[in-house]
């Protein structure tokens, strides 16, 4: 039975495609992060994107696994951030083609997959793709940009105000703050580069900075041995360590405000 909604552990609302975590049940738990590819009674298939790695007993990247609805939190929204595809070592992105039947456009040629023959190819070593929904985005900076035409246009009057020399030095200020307040406009309509920190412990948190920081040191060694700049190694070194922290952080966040096995959620 599949229907269009449901309820996560904390009483949210869960669509298909929304990004969420949670644990799985039996012998071997493991908390997983993915998109929602399919919602049943009480429960949602999830395909995994937080496990490179392929044990047997334990899911691996582009698993789909089914959770109970009790187990299971919200990330984001696909209203937010989407599911793309797998990115595999070669550096090309499988994009998905259909989502309930698990078919991925090979990058190079006109040609579908099934999820078998990607692991069959590349194991689960597959580094998940999503991509922040633009439009939101370009809704804010359309407000944002509104906001600071009406505080410029206000500023551009005033100036323009025949000259008072009682009233020019107030006339000055508030000319200083709508151009302050204009310039301010656009604060928050960008969203954050990297929200997904927020989930991070004291602890991850220094790990993950000292990471970069290594990222950065160790484009810098090899620029000076070489004589030639290293844009494009660091670029791709923050990108791998962003990627590899950011399911770290979502994980764990799922996994920590997991409730355990014999919390009653039902009250």
């Amino acid at each position: 039975m599949t229907t269009s909604t449901l309820t996560d552990a904390a009483g949210r609302t869960i669509r298909e495609q929304d990004h969420v975590g949670g644990t799985t049940s039996g012998r071997y738990q493991t908390t997983i992060t993915g998109p929602v590819v399919q919602l049943g009674k009480g429960k949602a298939k999830v395909r995994v994107t937080n496990r490179p790695t392929y044990t047997g007993d334990r899911p691996g990247n582009a698993d789909d696994v089914w959770i109970s609805d009790d187990r299971l939190f919200l990330i984001h929204p696909a209203t937010e951030r989407r599911f793309v595809g797998y990115r595999t070592p070669d550096g090309h992105v499988w994009r998905q083609a259909n989502v309930q039947r698990v078919l991925w456009e090979a990058p190079m040629v006109p040609k579908r997959y099934e999820s078998t023959d990607l692991r069959g190819m590349y194991g689960a070593d597959l580094q998940p793709v999503w991509e922040d929904v633009k439009a939101r985005t370009a809704e804010r900076l359309a407000a944002a940009q509104a906001r600071a035409q009406a505080f410029l246009e206000g500023a551009a009057l005033i100036y323009d105000l025949p000259q008072d020399h009682e009233l020019d030095p107030g006339r000055g200020d508030a000319r200083k703050l709508l151009e302050r307040l204009a310039g301010e406009a656009y604060t928050g309509a960008y969203p954050r580069t990297v929200p997904w920190a927020l989930l991070m412990d004291e602890g991850d948190l220094i790990e993950f900075l000292t990471d970069l920081a290594g990222v950065m040191r160790e484009a810098d060694r090899f620029a000076t041995l070489s004589g030639r700049g290293q844009a494009r190694r660091i670029l791709d070194g923050l990108e791998k360590t962003c990627g590899t922290w950011r399911a770290i952080a979502e994980a764990q966040h799922a996994h920590n405000t997991a409730p355990g096995p014999d919390t009653d959620t039902t009250a």
